[in-house]
């Protein structure tokens, strides 16, 4: 792991294998690069896998408080110093902010793109309220319960080994970092449907069926704002399939990067 100083943040990131092409992994609140402990074996044998910690969140140190602003930005930098060209991007929860206003704006640079647990980077109100009230409800029942609603109720029942370890992660950087509120508004970032016609590469929402948090009922209005684009829903998931159900999540991501290089994926 090394440190790369970026505009008002010294970022923390990992590079993993040697591969041709490249993904990169972009995580949620509830985690840090470490979170892909399921997915970077899995793929970087055949790809170079990119991770790293959102400003804020791990070993990321936000110096300026941009927060969630810079996100976009941190990635832009982030790929230019590895002089990535382009890559298949993979957004988690609040990942999905810094990948999917990077693929609009960037477009020519994103091979495909995973929006997974999330619709975050899309500004659209009733969506965003949905989400919200969503969240508030799936709090006051884990915290009722004793547990994080973070992950499907069946995961956290048969793996208590998993959740641990995910809860241990996860306090790394909890609670949430400062740097603003997070309203994942235009203000900070997001982009507007109309904007979404730019996502001409291959995009596919991923959701959990019992995802708490984001509802997959949700993401799959989201995903409606972008044409072209495909929705998986993961049967027996929550809101952390990457973490939960890592075979149907790699899965995903190996059909997806066959379509982004196909002749490499053969």
């Amino acid at each position: 792991m090394s440190t790369l100083s970026v505009t008002g943040c010294d970022l923390y990131y990992g590079v993993h294998g040697e591969g041709p092409e490249t993904i990169v992994f972009a995580h949620g609140a509830g985690g840090n690069h470490l979170s892909w402990w399921q997915q970077v074996p899995h793929f970087r044998e055949r790809y170079r896998c990119v991770t790293f910690d959102h400003r804020g969140f791990g070993q990321s140190v936000d110096r300026s408080g941009e927060g969630i602003a810079a996100f976009r930005r941190d990635l832009e930098q982030l790929l230019d110093a590895l002089e990535v060209a382009d890559a298949v991007l993979v957004g988690q929860s609040m990942g999905g902010f810094t990948v999917l206003p990077f693929a609009v704006a960037h477009p020519e640079r994103v091979r495909a793109l995973l929006m997974a647990d999330t619709f975050l980077g899309i500004w659209d109100e009733e969506l965003l309220a949905a989400m919200a009230a969503a969240v508030q409800q799936a709090i006051v029942r884990a915290d009722a319960g004793g547990q994080t609603a973070m992950l499907g109720p069946d995961y956290v029942r048969t793996n208590p080994n998993g959740t641990f370890l995910y809860q241990q992660v996860r306090a790394l950087t909890s609670p949430v970092p400062g740097g603003g509120a997070m309203s994942f508004g235009v203000d900070q970032g997001a982009v507007l449907p109309e904007q979404l016609s730019a996502l001409t590469m291959p995009v596919v929402f991923l959701a959990g069926e019992f995802d708490a948090i984001i509802p997959a009922a949700l993401v799959e209005r989201a995903h409606r704002h972008v044409p072209g684009s495909r929705f998986v829903s993961v049967a027996d998931g929550g809101h952390s399939v990457y973490w939960e159900l890592p075979e149907q999540f790699n899965g995903i991501l190996d059909g997806l990067l066959g379509e982004a290089y196909p002749a490499h994926s053969g």
